[in-house]
């Protein structure tokens, strides 16, 4: 499927319920709304078996181009949280930047990519698995690409965790 401007359609950002994404790609599949979902592979070692899956690299996201009949459509799918308003410099850009992500999937082909929001030291985190998931903390270094040290303040007394960068996302409270 081509990622191209077409006349009198537009190329849009659309929020969908969680764990939807597929589910809304196959709805617009049967509606002839064509729609990106760009996946990323994640391989996992359950015992002695390796399972290969596809997750949504941007979860809670697909990518639609649309007009008005196209956009009622999409509605009547009910999984749909809310659709981006784009103007045509917003939507050029899109469409450069989802291209751009096209050439990113294949590469997933070769190797597992983990799509994560940038994490500095002195960002407040959540620590969202372990025994500490749930747990607020401040970043207090990045060591390189996968790890951070995350300072949290436990019964009075700070202590520092090392941990993986998936293990971890930003606080938006």
């Amino acid at each position: 499927m081509e990622i191209a401007k077409h006349p009198g359609l537009y190329w849009t950002a659309v929020r969908v319920r969680p764990r939807t994404e597929k589910v809304v790609q196959s709805h617009c599949a049967g509606f002839n709304i064509p729609v990106y979902l760009p996946l990323r592979r994640r391989v996992r070692r359950y015992q002695r078996r390796k399972v290969e899956t596809y997750l949504p690299m941007f979860p809670g996201y697909v990518f639609v181009q649309l007009d008005n009949v196209r956009h009622q459509d999409l509605l009547r799918s009910r999984k749909v949280v809310w659709v981006a308003s784009v103007n045509e410099a917003q939507e050029a850009q899109l469409v450069q930047e989802l291209n751009d992500i096209r050439r990113l999937e294949k590469l997933t082909e070769q190797a597992e990519i983990v799509v994560q929001p940038e994490i500095k030291p002195g960002r407040p985190v959540v620590i969202k698995s372990g025994p500490l998931r749930g747990t607020q903390g401040i970043v207090e270094y990045r060591r390189n690409t996968a790890r951070v040290t995350v300072n949290v303040d436990i019964l009075g007394q700070s202590a520092s965790v090392d941990m993986d960068v998936g293990e971890v996302e930003l606080d938006t409270a």
